[in-house]
């Protein structure tokens, strides 16, 4: 623990951001990558994230709004380039991004009208044009491609660095069907004289699907955190992304510590709801974590523990803040040790994606929940 003022508490190697920002760059044979970092760095910081990957190489990071870009602004070199990946939707927002030089994204053509509207004459602001080539999310629709391409000519006062796109899948048919669609995107501009070099198709799960299409600035989020975002897809990964995600550093660990012990008699019940009876006697740990620290109410007889280098299966309901796991095989265990909700090492050690298994979700989310709701430790 990092102190005894806490009872949880999450670990997080700054060696291992860095780490698995070269595996990757090394992947994509050193074409520029920009590091995610919106949501508080997915749960690891916005800011101590932000200068690892910069310490690494990094010179494009991604956050999701201004606010987050102005925090990043004032504590990074200026030459990093830092990208407002929600965009811009106020005249305020415009001005902040603005004045702190930061990259926009554009995905409406409301959205480029307010902007042009919203700066000052003989302002500059550099942008991507994002457009939506099968994700439903953000962006302008591919099929419009060469109207949106011909606005960009009066688009005074926006310098266009390159077209973005987010794939919904990677590594499977619809996938290869978006890069398409965004190829055909990258050869209308090319005809109408709109010049765009720095095109952007690539996240994460894609830059590992795809690891040798040519684009320009790939985007990585949960694989620079030590996770792996194909996990569980039926589409052949590429054996060099097979071997870069065997090299990914795990970042994170999150760990609490056992501040009861006690035996369950056989028929005896535990906690809420008594979904859980003693078959036998078994020896209880009471953890003094719960839904309220990212351990979510999904979780209940979920999934286990790493208490003294051995497993504990996690028994009945989870509760705001307690939760009991099974220590009948483990007798030295006892208050005040150690108990591993994340991490650890050897074979039965806990990786996040098992983790977040075992609560229904995504390592993006419980990465998210356990980094954000518990005291951080940097090493």
């Amino acid at each position: 623990m990092k102190d005894d003022l806490v009872f949880n508490q999450v670990d997080i190697n700054l060696g291992a951001l860095k780490a698995n920002y070269r595996t990757l760059k090394s992947l994509i044979n050193q074409r520029p990558l920009m590091a995610v970092v919106k949501g508080d760095g997915y749960g690891h910081g916005l800011v101590e994230s932000a200068k690892a990957f910069v310490e690494a190489g990094a010179q494009d990071l991604g956050v999701l709004d201004v606010l987050e870009g102005l925090t990043l602004r004032g504590v990074l070199p200026p030459e990093v380039n830092i990208h407002i990946l929600a965009g811009l939707q106020t005249p305020g927002q415009i001005q902040a991004a603005l004045d702190h030089n930061l990259t926009l994204v554009i995905y409406s053509l409301p959205q480029l009208k307010l902007i042009q509207e919203a700066m000052p004459i003989g302002s500059k602001a550099r942008a991507y044009l994002k457009v939506d080539t099968g994700m439903g999310r953000l962006g302008l629709p591919y099929w419009a491609a060469e109207s949106i391409l011909t606005s960009l000519k009066d688009a005074s006062g926006l310098v266009f660095l390159g077209l973005m796109t987010h794939l919904a899948t990677a590594g499977d048919s619809e996938s290869v069907r978006q890069l398409e669609r965004f190829n055909r995107l990258k050869e209308v501009d090319q005809k109408l004289g709109v010049t765009l070099g720095q095109h952007s198709a690539l996240a994460g799960p894609g830059v590992l699907a795809f690891p040798d299409y040519p684009d320009q600035l790939s985007r990585a989020g949960l694989p620079l955190y030590g996770a792996n975002p194909l996990v569980g897809q039926k589409a052949p990964i590429p054996l060099k992304s097979q071997k870069a995600i065997s090299d990914l550093k795990p970042v994170m660990a999150f760990s609490s510590q056992i501040i009861q012990t006690r035996t369950l008699k056989t028929g005896e019940s535990l906690s809420y709801d008594r979904t859980f009876i003693a078959p036998y006697d078994i020896k209880v740990a009471a953890l003094p974590v719960g839904y309220v620290h990212g351990l979510s109410r999904s979780r209940s007889s979920q999934g286990v523990a790493l208490i003294e280098g051995q497993r504990a299966p996690l028994l009945g309901r989870v509760c705001m803040n307690l939760s009991l796991f099974d220590i009948s095989l483990i007798p030295e265990a006892k208050p005040g040790q150690k108990a591993i909700i994340v991490g650890g090492e050897g074979p039965l050690a806990i990786p996040i994606e098992e983790a977040a298994k075992w609560q229904g979700t995504s390592a993006y989310e419980s990465l998210c929940l356990f980094g954000r709701l518990n005291a951080r430790n940097y090493y």
